[in-house]
């Protein structure tokens, strides 16, 4: 029987806010505030289909129950292991707007695919016309 989504809800409800907690002097939302857990996880999740399976299995060797020291069991997880769940928790927080917006980010930019050669060439000719040019060094 393979772990879903559904399976792991009783650790994300507190792996999410551990690991992301927010700061209210700052303004920056916790995972749980930021929706990680309802909204962004899930979408991350498709986006990532190679590394879901992985993603739930890792977080479902995890307690269910909320640890005294939630921190320590997250430290104690090997490195490879919290890079795949920190890249989907992280991941997920940092898609929200809000969060987008508390850190000044304003988004992704489409980058022209058409570059200017006329531009570049024009820059490049004067160079290519004056030829090599050295300047001896002299001890």
């Amino acid at each position: 029987m393979s772990v879903t989504y559904e399976d792991i809800q009783p650790q994300l409800s507190w792996l999410c806010d551990a690991m992301i907690p927010g700061d209210s002097e700052l303004g920056m939302p916790s995972a749980s505030a930021a929706g990680v857990q309802e909204r962004l996880l899930p979408r991350a999740l498709k986006a990532r289909a190679d590394l879901a399976p992985k993603f739930v299995e890792l977080v479902a060797a995890l307690p269910a129950q909320l640890p005294s020291d939630p921190l320590a069991v997250i430290n104690a997880l090997p490195v490879d292991d919290l890079d795949v769940i920190g890249l989907f928790i992280a991941g997920s927080y940092f898609s929200d707007v809000a969060v987008q917006k508390g850190l000044g980010f304003t988004g992704y930019l489409a980058l022209p695919m058409d570059p200017d050669y006329d531009e570049i060439m024009a820059t490049v000719e004067p160079i290519i016309e004056r030829g090599p040019c050295y300047v001896e060094v002299t001890a």
